[in-house]
């Protein structure tokens, strides 16, 4: 069913409640899933990744111990969490003499006892087992706080966090909260001072330069839960203190891309959870909670388990803040090359948000979301309106795009030019996703509402539409050189332009389309407000 905050009533409702219930709100939605999906024979839910499991069995046995009313008893959900919990411990290699020593396999296929050892799941799951301890021990089953003991004992011995500290990524963020834990738990003194030195390196680095990995999921939640949990267990006043400063600096570069549960704004990287729709919303929910939290929310981790609450300031500058809202970031490529930034936009309207980077460049595995119409998160719905020119041989077409793509954007408007260089690029044409709404085709053109928000898609080539379960999918009828222009209006903002429907909408942009060109590919535009916008490709 789909979810929206239709009335001010509503919202105000869900503001009403607070940090440690939205947290338990969370809970209780895990922990009622895991109690009724069935065992595999392994006596895990999940053989695709390890974590999956450590999270679900985490919720369940939480929820019990807090007495909420589950589809089974107490006990026996004590015990489904405790056997699953075992299991998941039981795979980590505790051999000291291994290259993998401390570390557990990651996708766990049809044999998870012969499954590869692999170096990611210790550094996330690592600093949350050790909170899971520290919380829970005192009430855990004999057997399972023996082996959760052995466990963190083989991490802190296996020394995987002692990796120096030199791009300042999300990986090196796990590794030094794991210090903090590790030091702090083992009470290695050491361990925990050289923690604290580099939460002040890093914070000293964002502060002065910002994050190379810009945007969503996964580096920006690992960055919070590894800081979030050495932040819950140190007891040294001042690098807790240190910790605190960078988890508000952290979330501050979240409150400024944050739009009702999405994050709008290009991304570093985007995993199928994140594009074409915000789905992984369970942090933003515990810490805004201006959205209903969808049934189907996904990735939620540790979100509803973490005890660390954002500043009250930080949270009323989302749920306060004055609109239209505009944001400019410079971003350094890489930490090696501080001086080469790339440039980010970001405008704000109450009902839409338009961001993107203005320069492409290559990032892990080719996953760059690079622009996007965002709109509030609803359940049943794509949230993202935006094209890419795939690249060649890209499984997911919407993910995966290619360096053919040129843009400018300016508040409610973006144009994309897209000159292939390759013959095999040559071939492939535009995609494109839009959210459920009311849509009209229009010569070369699609017009839409889609909640509180009229959008006008011109294209410069034919195109095909086919209507999915959660949107629209859009494809260009050819490849080769390519064009498309997109604006958006608040239909409260479009009223003053004598706008009141969408018929007015089509009506008024019919007869003002884009210029396009081929030789040289460009294109020219003015929008509704009579702002004119243009762009010309560089090859």
């Amino acid at each position: 069913m789909e979810q929206n905050l239709s009335s001010g009533m509503e919202r105000t409702k869900l503001l009403m409640t607070d940090f440690k219930e939205r947290g338990r709100q969370v809970r209780k939605l895990i922990a009622d899933q895991a109690c009724t999906m069935p065992l595999l024979p392994s006596g895990l839910w999940f053989h695709g990744d390890i974590r999956d499991n450590f999270y679900y069995a985490s919720y369940l046995y939480a929820a019990a111990i807090e007495d909420e009313q589950l589809a089974v008893g107490k006990v026996a959900a004590i015990n489904k969490a405790t056997s699953v919990l075992l299991g998941v411990l039981s795979l980590q290699d505790r051999d000291p003499g291994s290259d993998t020593y401390g570390h557990w396999p990651l996708n766990l296929g049809e044999r998870p006892a012969q499954a590869p050892i692999n170096r990611l799941p210790v550094e996330l799951m690592g600093c949350l087992i050790a909170v899971f301890n520290q919380r829970y021990g005192d009430s855990l089953p004999s057997a399972l706080r023996s082996s959760l003991s052995q466990s963190i004992e083989h991490m802190y011995l296996s020394r995987y966090y002692a990796a120096p500290l030199r791009m300042y990524n999300h990986h090196e963020a796990k590794h030094t909260a794991a210090a903090i834990l590790f030091g702090t738990i083992k009470q290695d003194r050491g361990l925990v001072q050289s923690g604290g030195e580099r939460v002040r390196s890093t914070l000293a680095q964002l502060q002065a330069h910002g994050m190379t990995e810009y945007g969503i999921l996964p580096w920006f939640w690992h960055w919070t839960q590894a800081y979030s949990a050495a932040w819950e267990i140190v007891q040294d006043d001042g690098i807790r203190a240190d910790i605190e400063t960078l988890l508000e600096w952290l979330w501050k570069e979240r409150a400024d891309h944050y739009f009702q549960g999405a994050w709008a704004g290009p991304h570093s990287r985007s995993l199928p959870m994140d594009a074409p729709a915000d789905r992984c919303v369970a942090f933003d929910y515990v810490q805004f909670g201006d959205f209903p939290l969808p049934l189907g929310v996904q990735r939620a981790e540790y979100a509803g388990l973490l005890a660390y609450e954002i500043s009250e300031s930080l949270r009323r500058q989302v749920l306060e803040r004055q609109y239209p809202f505009e944001i400019t970031r410079d971003y350094p490529s890489s930490v090696l090359e501080q001086d080469q930034t790339r440039h980010s936009y970001v405008y704000m309207d109450e009902h839409f948000a338009l961001g993107g980077m203005l320069e492409r460049a290559s990032e892990f595995d080719n996953e760059q979301h690079r622009w996007d119409f965002t709109f509030p998160i609803r359940d049943g719905s794509v949230n993202q309106a935006y094209f890419v020119h795939p690249a060649a041989n890209a499984k997911d077409k919407l993910r995966h795009s290619s360096d053919a793509e040129e843009i400018a954007l300016n508040r409610n408007c973006l144009v994309a030019l897209y000159q292939p260089i390759s013959e095999a690029d040559k071939k492939q044409g535009i995609v494109g996703i839009l959210p459920l709404g009311e849509w009209v085709t229009g010569e070369l053109a699609l017009y839409g509402q889609v909640g509180q928000t009229y959008l006008a898609v011109h294209f410069m080539k034919p195109f095909i539409m086919e209507a999915i379960e959660t949107g629209l999918e859009v494809e260009a009828l050819e490849g080769g050189s390519n064009g498309v222009v997109l604006e958006a209006i608040s239909t409260i903002e479009a009223a003053a332009y004598g706008i009141s429907s969408l018929d007015d909408f089509v009506t008024d942009r019919g007869r003002n389309k884009p210029r396009f060109t081929y030789i040289p590919l460009s294109a020219s535009y003015v929008s509704i407000t009579g702002m004119p916008l243009s762009l010309r490709h560089s090859r």
